[in-house]
């Protein structure tokens, strides 16, 4: 009985992956999201550029843990809402230039009618990081999830992808059981 109780114990602490307990879900109101993060994210600026866009401020979260950079930056083109489309799909295109494109993919961010589309793009930069990105476009913003696999970083964690998939951008909605307990993620409710 004892050995059974032991395999069973260590079966299930095996299929929990690392660092699954240390995701917490993290509220940021003031720009209309919450994120499931590793770590406390400390909000700064910064600036996005392009051609079409010009210079827009952006707002920042960024934390980093085990060599991964965690990041979210919030782009306010809310006074320019006949160019969001064209603002959107530039920055998707700029997010890769100048790297190794490994993928890009439709994403659906949030269960059933409050699912919001937006691109998944996976790259490797010329320095060799591996970066996991997912833009997102909701009321005059555009929301650009980040995950940098940096040098010594576990290429093969399923962490990068937690992160910029967990976004949520309508605070105001059902409560969600992934929302309550960041446990109960489950990459599947978000296909």
């Amino acid at each position: 009985m004892r050995l059974s109780g032991f395999v069973l114990a260590a079966s299930l602490f095996w299929a929990v992956p690392a660092g699954a307990a240390a995701f917490s879900v993290q509220e940021y109101r003031d720009d209309g999201f919450s994120i499931e993060s590793p770590v406390p994210l400390v909000k700064g600026s910064g600036t996005y550029r392009g051609a079409v866009a010009g210079v827009i401020p952006t707002t920042t979260y960024t934390g980093e843990a085990d060599n991964i950079r965690y990041k979210v930056s919030v782009i306010d083109i809310s006074s320019r809402p006949d160019d969001a489309v064209n603002l959107y799909l530039e920055m998707e295109f700029l997010t890769t230039l100048g790297s190794k494109p490994i993928a890009n993919e439709s994403v659906g961010i949030e269960p059933g009618g409050d699912r919001h589309y937006g691109r998944q793009i996976v790259y490797e930069t010329k320095d060799g990081n591996l970066v996991r990105t997912v833009l997102l476009y909701n009321k005059g913003k555009i929301y650009a999830t980040e995950a940098t696999i940096l040098p010594g970083g576990d290429k093969e964690s399923f962490a990068p992808e937690r992160f910029v998939e967990s976004i949520l951008v309508d605070l105001d909605g059902p409560v969600r059981d992934r929302c309550a307990d960041p446990n109960n993620y489950n990459p599947a409710n978000l296909k």
